[in-house]
């Protein structure tokens, strides 16, 4: 009798080792459901600029490109500003690169950049990108213009150009197709000049 009730017990204890858990009974908890992407989970590198600050408009073959703001900076970091959005919107149009448009008058200074077929090969060069300006002071109500060819100072009358209250920088460009015509110094290639600026430039302050 008593071997019956050793083996009995034997039997039970080994069924119990072998049995699933509890744990294991339970259905496996589900992963909760992935977050849906935001468009804030991937903002654009340059982000877009304030209502205002930037226009474009259609004027023939060409786009008039303008930046107006209150909060001047650096000419310098505008005109790029300027450059980054002529690049994208020849990207936009599905052009390849853009030509720059000299606003210049009879009485302009600077000479004009010329054709050299034997020159070195650039797909662009920024020294040739120089938009017109007009701006206003604190205390001056009466706009002041400048142009890049007219040979005088940006900022001539000595005060500091942080003192500028308004500004309005702007270029005219004409989108092309195709291969570039790389002995031209005013032609600019979209890629490389967006490339090149996206990490530099950010909207001027309206």
């Amino acid at each position: 009798m008593k071997n019956q009730i050793c083996i009995l017990l034997g039997i039970v204890a080994l069924v119990g080792a072998n049995a699933p858990g509890f744990a294991a009974d339970q259905p496996a908890t589900a992963p909760p459901p992935a977050k849906p992407a935001q468009a804030s989970d991937n903002p654009p590198m340059v982000p877009p600029a304030a209502a205002g600050v930037f226009s474009v408009q259609t004027k023939g073959n060409r786009l008039h490109l303008t930046v107006t703001g209150h909060k001047f900076t650096t000419r310098a970091e505008i005109e790029k500003y300027l450059a980054y959005r002529a690049a994208e919107l020849t990207l936009a149009q599905k052009g390849s690169w853009f030509t720059f448009v000299e606003a210049r008058a009879k009485a302009d200074t600077v000479p004009v950049p010329k054709r050299d077929p034997s020159g070195p090969r650039y797909s662009f060069r920024m020294e040739y990108w120089r938009p017109v300006w007009r701006y206003k002071t604190a205390g001056n109500s009466a706009w002041m213009n400048w142009s890049p060819f007219s040979g005088a100072a940006f900022f001539a009358d000595g005060k500091d150009p942080k003192t500028i209250s308004d500004f309005e920088a702007s270029a005219d460009i004409v989108v092309h197709k195709g291969q570039m015509d790389d002995t031209q110094p005013l032609a600019f290639e979209a890629g490389a000049v967006s490339d090149l600026l996206i990490n530099q430039v950010s909207p001027p302050q309206p």
